[in-house]
């Protein structure tokens, strides 16, 4: 075997070492960003884990993907399972998202992440009505952390609400005693009226 032979040999090796070292590099200094998902009821004005969820209540989810590093992270996919929710709320808004309906999933477009920054994503879903029989619920999603959201069955108003009691009106009272005071006041004016009139009379006449 000749000289440049193996000269040309331990430079393809070389060569190929450098690569893979490169490939590998590359990948180790690849960051991940921190995941975090957290979710608002905009129907009840409240952090949706916070309190119950009722039919027809919307609940705004948001996934964020912080960088923590001095780096920028390139072409990162958000990415989300929504299968434990799908069965128990219709989605109203994906903000752009492709839906993957076989896996209940949505996925958005690559977005940088840049360095000691973070990207988010909202999608929007409205609850539906529990199944029969069924009082309560949860509408799980995780991403990262899970994020569980408790349904009850709403409150449904009487169809025939009662009429609140009213006090009935009664009438002034009226009778012997109101006939006995205004009888002697009559009677009083009269002999008031004829002892004027007859008064001076039997006085001069005295």
């Amino acid at each position: 075997m000749s000289r440049r032979i193996i000269l040309g040999f331990i430079v393809l090796i070389v060569i190929v070492g450098g690569i893979i070292w490169l490939v590998r590099s590359r990948k180790n200094n690849t960051a991940t960003p921190v995941l975090s998902v957290s979710a608002y009821n905009q129907t009840q004005n409240i952090d949706a884990a916070s309190a119950s969820a009722v039919k027809g209540d919307k609940i705004v989810y948001t996934l964020k993907a912080e960088n923590t590093t001095d780096k920028v992270i390139p072409g990162y996919v958000i990415a989300a399972d929504i299968s434990q929710i799908a069965t128990k709320a219709t989605l109203l808004d994906a903000q752009g998202a492709s839906f993957d309906s076989a896996n209940n999933s949505l996925e958005w477009n690559p977005l940088d992440i840049p360095a000691n920054g973070s990207i988010q994503k909202q999608f929007t879903v409205q609850v539906n009505p529990l199944a029969n029989g069924q009082s309560t619920d949860v509408m799980k999603v995780s991403f990262n952390n899970e994020l569980d959201i408790s349904l009850q069955q709403a409150t449904v108003a009487s169809a025939n609400p009662q009429p609140t009691p009213t006090t009935p009106y009664k009438a002034p009272k009226t009778g012997p005693t109101t006939d006995i005071v205004f009888a002697l006041a009559l009677l009083t004016t009269a002999f008031v009226f004829f002892g004027r009139m007859f008064g001076d009379k039997l006085f001069r006449r005295a």
